[in-house]
């Protein structure tokens, strides 16, 4: 596929361009302005009429940049929508809607494509989750084909997923999907072939100092695991940069002196910062996307066809992704008064070499944190590519060439890499009856499941590791399988009534039942205590009795019966109401049933006003209260068997104990909003303000550790969620060529905890590598980061220790830095046509927020950075010794010119006073080995960003031009993405990048780059 889609880009753009005219002519009918929008169930109504707020995105917005997951398509786009894109490769994108509505549990959007829920699942690990290691395997959701998509319609709020259920309160995302048609000749064909280049931001990427070499003691650096030749030697075992400044006079036996295959053994070499950095390390990515359709029918029905081939790599080396997607629907009208729906969808996605996420395993902490910036990557390319052995720089020493600490980058990526096979198959089948003119029956089935696979690596040779079940032993080598299946059915049956009482009364009226049965089965295994046998992966190759099995069988099934009434008069007065009653199988028999109503109204006060310069203005109003279950197996204690001791089988307690007491949660929301549109829809306003409070959660509650257990689930805690959404659209200029429209929008969610519990005045969500947690305290904002803080004098000034001019840190991790939710975020949109040419650019926006980098932390004292030199206050180079003894004042000071800074703050003075700082703060050796670190919060950035996320130019060639009757149309589009970040104050890195999708956010450690994408598109329809 990839070389059909360099051809067909070649030939395009050496064609010529034409412009096609995509101007439509203004009307101030209320139903052309508002339209017809897809609601809960599938149901389609009239916009007017919603006493809620959605927002439609159109298909076309979504799917003309190509990517491997389509929701970093909606960033900026949707007010209230709260995306954070991934820069993993094939990562999870975290994507809520109206802040949090949950304090432990999913706050993810629910996906509904053609009327039927889908499976979203995360099974990314508990330790990839809390920072440790593993892999981000993504959303489920990324197996949509953007391709296959007409539109999206958000609904936003809870009032407008009620008929859902449950899930249906954090929002849903309604999906629905092309289908086929007649033609006038014949069968409808659609291709489309692109090719995306991705390099990477540098502004997301470490930037190194240039003075100073490997080490951690500074000049006294040298010689610290041994020499080679009696010569002076590297540390080859330090993992930072705080050592010798830099001398090109000065040969050095560096790491690869010590290698007897390489062309350096036993050769001292210039001590010189390396020409090629970590930066050389990142390849060019590439994505080929080639996408087919068929299409058809007759007055009787009509079907559409559709297959789409995506060949990814990454920037990482031995990285690729190869997704193909299956598609296909059917309509047939099988008598006057019955019709026949069906469709199906199959995606098959293999990924090899993820990159590693967290501290540990992970190369690009290895890169951001733990680097000697006098290491050439290309020269440990060339090392491996030589021996495919793990040669690297981090030698435990002189003699001894085996890893320190840090692999051999290219030893890691292409001996311990990862792979994972993902078999999506999904399906819908449904039939509608027209009874009447005025009643409908609709019959549903509908099945999502996927079955995933994931193995991972650690070769023999590596530096011991984690892996697999080993969650607290380094294995020096090891293979971990996992198998999930994850499905859900469900099956719906629904009767409508649409009358028109009189000429200006309507009602409609919807009677259903839901029946959901949600699955998971996953088993896991691994070796243990190695590999018998060099590099075989299997499980039986284990060196010791592989530790057993962990396997999960849950189900869950729930019953829905729902209804809804909508009353219409004179097309200006709306108002609805909805009931929905939910049994689940998750709770106990005596309390699994659960009511919940919504009401919403909603009038047309344009209709009442008709004046010339309003061309539409609407009011509404929403209520709601949705009921929430359980996960399943939350009832029930259970004992987890262990590893056998001998001949006689172990058992564990769970550590967290479960409680069949435990009732429904639930969540009541209210909006309020205003919709206008102004002087022949020039000008449009779409705002809204909302409450959210979710209350009676089901909470993991601290519990006296006399009991056994740690926590119990327990019913406790309301968490509140205020905003306002603002959704804007103006068209400056509109002539008969050429139209320019702007389209904004803006959201400020915030969520906080407003009740917890008489036991706890917390809820711990992650605690993480650095002493630093996220939380969910009473009376805060919802994700506030806790970690040690400096000490502060009565007067606000930072203490310093006078025995060192180093700060004072407090002894608690337990200080509260901030939340890691933004305090407002919108997007802008301009998109520009003249004729047959459209210019589009996307900006997106998000304020405040704050997150912890890790990198910096331990950046900072291995020396890594700009900021670790330069000069002081006395023009001297800050890393100069000071003291006799290094980080001592008490040992004098030395006869060379003074390096080390003053910090500013103060000293205690005498009489418990405090004065201006005077003494000199040691810099010379790393801060790590003076015991000079700065507490968590010098590390805490505002999360702040301005990214041009989006840039597109489109050439559609009208069919007159081309000349070839079989081509019905034909467009060229140039199109970008994460092309520039504008504005950002947290420093090497992209601020929207994470973990994972989920509810620990604001916390980085060695994030991948973000990387530009420049994407070359042709569309042909024939």
């Amino acid at each position: 596929m990839k070389k059909l889609t360099t051809t067909v880009l070649a030939v395009v753009l050496t064609s010529s361009f034409a412009l096609v005219n995509a101007q439509k002519r203004d009307t101030a009918r209320t139903q052309d302005i508002e339209g017809v929008v897809v609601t809960a169930l599938g149901i389609k109504r009239e916009k007017k009429s919603l006493g809620y707020a959605t927002q439609e995105v159109k298909g076309e917005d979504i799917n003309k940049n190509p990517t491997t997951n389509f929701l970093n398509n909606l960033s900026g786009q949707v007010s209230g929508l709260d995306i954070r894109q991934s820069t993993n490769f094939g990562g999870s994108i975290n994507i809520t809607s109206r802040g949090f509505k949950s304090l432990t549990g999913n706050n993810q959007m629910l996906f509904v494509v053609d009327g039927i829920p889908i499976v979203n699942t995360n099974v990314n690990g508990g330790n990839q989750l809390s920072g440790g290691y593993g892999y981000d395997y993504g959303n489920a959701a990324s197996d949509i084909d953007p391709n296959n998509i007409e539109n999206i319609n958000i609904l936003k709020g809870a009032a407008a997923a009620a008929l859902y259920g449950s899930r249906g309160q954090n929002g849903v995302i309604l999906i629905t999907t092309k289908k086929g048609k007649k033609n006038k000749k014949g069968l409808g064909i659609e291709f489309s072939s692109s090719v995306t280049v991705s390099s990477i931001d540098k502004s997301t990427f470490a930037e190194y100092q240039s003075e100073y070499g490997q080490g951690y003691n500074g000049e006294n650096s040298f010689n610290g695991y041994g020499q080679v030749n009696g010569g002076l030697s590297a540390p080859f075992g330090d993992d930072a940069s705080y050592g010798p400044r830099y001398d090109p006079n000065l040969l050095v036996y560096q790491w690869s002196s010590a290698i007897p295959e390489s062309s350096n053994y036993k050769k001292a070499t210039p001590w010189v910062k390396a020409k090629n950095g970590p930066l050389a390390f990142f390849n060019t990515a590439f994505n080929y996307t080639n996408s087919i359709s068929l299409s058809g029918g007759n007055e009787n029905g009509t079907f559409r066809l559709n297959y789409t081939n995506n060949d990814a790599t990454d920037i990482l080396p031995n990285s690729s992704l190869i997704k193909n997607s299956f598609s296909g629907n059917a309509s047939y009208k099988l008598t006057d008064k019955v019709t026949a729906n069906f469709s199906a969808n199959y995606t098959t996605q293999k990924t090899v070499g993820r990159n590693g996420t967290g501290y540990n395993g992970n190369i690009v902490s290895n890169f951001r944190q733990w680097w000697p910036t006098n290491v050439d990557l290309l020269e440990l390319r060339d090392i491996y590519n030589q021996t495919q052995k793990n040669y690297t720089w981090n030698l435990r020493s002189a003699t001894n060439t085996a890893p320190a600490f840090w692999n051999n980058p290219y030893f890691e990526r292409y001996r311990n890499y990862q792979n994972d096979n993902r078999d999506h198959f999904s399906g819908i089948a449904s039939v509608n009856y027209e009874a009447t003119k005025d009643l409908n029956f609709l019959v549903r089935a509908g099945f999502d499941n996927y079955v995933l696979t994931t193995e991972e690596r650690v070769a023999n040779g590596s530096y011991p590791a984690r892996i697999g079940l080993a969650t607290t032993a380094n294995q020096s080598s090891g293979y971990a399988v996992s198998n999930y299946k994850v499905g859900e059915n469900n099956l719906d049956l629904i009767a409508t009534y649409k009358k028109d009482i009189s000429d200006k009364f309507n009602v409609t009226a919807l009677l259903g039942t839901n029946l959901n049965y949600q699955t998971l089965y996953q088993i896991s295994q691994s070796t243990s205590g190695g590999l018998k046998i060099p590099n075989l992966f299997t499980i039986s190759n284990s060196v010791a009795a592989p530790a057993l099995p962990i396997m999960f069988d849950t189900s869950k099934q729930t019953v829905g019966i729902f209804g809804q009434a909508s009353l219409g008069y004179d097309d200006t007065f709306f108002i609805d109401g909805t009931i929905r009653r939910d049994q689940s199988t998750a709770l106990r028999d005596d309390r699994n049933s659960y009511y919940y109503p919504s009401v919403s109204a909603s009038v047309v006060f344009s209709n009442l006003l008709k004046q010339d310069w309003l061309s539409f203005g609407k009011i509404r109003a929403a209520y709601s209260r949705v009921g929430s279950d359980t996960g399943p197996n939350n009832l029930l204690n259970q004992y987890n068997a262990g590893v056998p001791f001998g001949a006689n089988t172990t058992y564990s307690y769970n550590t967290g104990a479960k409680n069949d007491e435990i009732t429904p949660q639930f969540l009541k929301s209210t909006e309020f909003g205003l919709e206008t549109m102004f002087f022949k829809r020039r000008l449009g306003l779409d705002a809204t303000w909302f409450r959210n409070d979710a209350y009676n959660q089901i909470l993991p509650l601290p519990v006296s550790s006399t009991s056994g257990v740690l926590t119990k689930l327990s019913n406790a805690g309301n968490l509140r969620t205020e905003g306002f959404e603002l959704t804007a659209t103006l068209v400056p200029i509109k002539t008969g060529n050429f139209s320019w429209t702007m389209n904004a929008n803006w959201s400020n969610p915030i969520s906080k905890i407003t009740e917890i519990s008489e036991k706890t005045n917390n809820i711990l969500l992650a605690s993480l590598q650095g002493n630093v947690s996220i939380n969910a305290p009473l009376g805060e904002k919802y994700g506030q980061i806790w970690g040690s803080d400096y000490v502060y004098a009565p007067d606000g000034q930072k203490i310093i220790d006078e025995t060192t001019g180093a700060y004072k840190v407090s002894t608690t991790f337990t200080n509260n830095l901030g939340s890691y939710q933004a305090d407002w975020f919108g997007g802008l949109k301009n998109t520009f046509t003249y004729k047959d040419l459209s210019l589009s650019f996307l900006i997106d926006v998000k304020q405040g927020g704050k997150i912890f980098s890790l990198d910096q932390f331990y950046g900072s004292g291995t020396g890594l950075y700009p900021d670790s030199v330069g000069l002081n206050d006395l023009g001297n180079p800050i890393r100069n010794a000071v003291y006799n003894t290094p980080g001592d004042p008490t040992s004098g000071t030395v006869s060379t010119p003074l390096g080390g800074v003053i910090l500013p703050g103060v000293i205690q003075g005498p009489g418990g006073t405090y004065i201006a700082n005077n003494v000199r703060l040691d810099k010379s050796n790393s801060s790590q080995i003076l015991s000079t670190d700065l507490p968590t919060s010098a590390f805490i950035y505002d999360a702040s960003y301005v990214k041009l996320r989006e840039a597109s130019i489109t050439y559609n060639l009208p069919k007159d031009l081309l000349g070839l009757d079989f081509i019905q149309g034909m467009s060229v589009s140039v199109i970008g993405s994460n092309l520039w970040i504008i504005h950002k104050n947290l420093p090497f890195a992209d601020p929207e990048a994470g973990l994972s999708s989920g509810n620990v956010q604001g916390y980085q450690t060695g994030p991948m780059p973000t990387t530009r994408n420049i994407s070359f598109n042709v569309k042909v329809n024939f």
